[in-house]
């Protein structure tokens, strides 16, 4: 190996590391798709009509007006995350007052769940790229002292020495040889250690990525991962001249359901909702919970002929499920689901599919639940 070759290494290994996200960015997911920099783009009016709402919020459940509350507070007020909105309402309608513990998890899941453990793999990169400084170092001066021991050699060569000389010179390349391989095997063993690391750290971040994609309740895509699936979607439609289709799906009467049996049976609920869309999307298919009980599926090259049959029989494997109590065999009654669909139009923005989708789950719900809908 050269020392070039080993040079390469690190810039391509230092590179790595540029591109981990700042744990700084974190705050900035929430306005990705309006303003790239600045996560709170409302106007002096909106923002002061938040932090009044948000105060009067706090206030009203007697929580601490706290940075970190605070922030909650406003998010929620904001409206621009219907995950956060459904964790904060949780606590905010529950038995018990908003606890600190809660609140922590909250802001916790929403706005640090992943620094901690992309900070960690930053500081073990540093120290990887700190040991092959070092080693890269020492074999340079190596690399120099053997090119010093040959040109000296060859100059004797040129001056005719005497026989001692010669095997006195002779021995010193030879030392010299030896030190050089030493040196380049542990640096050879010092790189494939390194890199065994560098690959181990990019699983983790991975499964760091992958997690801040994930809903944590249901498994399925969140409302970040839903949101930038559609994007791409729509990309591929406009250029390769495709169609997609989207489901909107809510469970009906949910918080009825809910305040029936408790947030625990909710979430078993919900948890079941997601597993059962997991099991009928295929291939390309996208299955998301969308926020609070609401849940989405991005169809690509699907029309919506294709995506009504598709919700129909997500709708009929949701009724047909039974649901109760594993100790007491208690039935929890039967589980229905609204499902509105909507299929892409040429010159459609995401949010127009929303909407259509939206429209046609509250038709729906209108004429009597438990049925599908659609808007072309």
């Amino acid at each position: 190996m050269s020392t070039s070759r080993f040079i390469r290494y690190e810039a391509h290994i230092t590179g790595y590391l540029s591109g981990f996200p700042d744990p700084a960015s974190k705050t900035e997911n929430r306005a990705k798709n309006k303003v790239e920099n600045n996560p709170y783009p409302e106007t002096y009016e909106q923002s002061s009509s938040h932090l009044r709402v948000a105060l009067s919020l706090l206030s009203k459940h007697r929580i601490p007006p706290t940075p970190i509350n605070f922030r909650t507070g406003y998010e929620y007020v904001a409206g621009g995350n219907k995950e956060l909105n459904a964790a904060f309402e949780k606590v905010l309608n529950g038995v018990e007052a908003p606890s600190e513990q809660h609140l922590w998890e909250i802001y916790r899941q929403f706005f640090v769940q992943d620094d901690e453990a992309i900070e960690q793999m930053r500081q073990e990169l540093r120290r990887i790229i700190s040991g092959i400084q070092g080693e890269v170092g020492r074999s340079g001066g190596s690399v120099s002292e053997y090119a010093h021991v040959l040109n000296s050699f060859a100059e004797i060569l040129d001056s005719s020495p005497s026989p001692d000389v010669m095997h006195n010179e002779v021995q010193k390349v030879i030392d010299g040889t030896r030190s050089m391989q030493r040196s380049q095997r542990d640096l050879e063993s010092q790189m494939n250690s390194v890199l065994d690391e560098v690959e181990h750290l990019r699983r983790e971040l991975e499964q760091v990525r992958a997690e801040s994609l994930s809903d944590a309740l249901t498994g399925i895509s969140n409302r970040k991962a839903f949101d930038a699936a559609l994007e791409r979607v729509f990309q591929a439609c406009e250029e390769q001249d495709t169609t997609c289709s989207l489901l909107l799906a809510d469970i009906d009467h949910f918080k009825k359901f809910n305040d029936t049996f408790g947030h625990m049976v909710g979430d078993k609920v919900l948890r079941f909702v997601g597993a059962t869309l997991k099991s009928w999307v295929k291939g390309k298919d996208i299955a998301a919970r969308y926020g609070g009980e609401e849940f989405a599926v991005i169809l690509p090259d699907t029309d919506s002929a294709g995506a009504c049959v598709l919700a129909d029989q997500i709708r009929k494997a949701i009724s047909s499920g039974k649901l109760k109590n594993r100790e007491s065999g208690e039935s929890y009654g039967r589980l229905t689901i609204s499902i509105g669909v909507s299929q892409f139009r040429p010159g459609d923005l995401p949010a127009d599919l929303i909407k259509r989708a939206d429209e046609a789950l509250y038709t729906a719900k209108t004429n009597g639940r438990n049925r599908i809908e659609h808007q072309l």
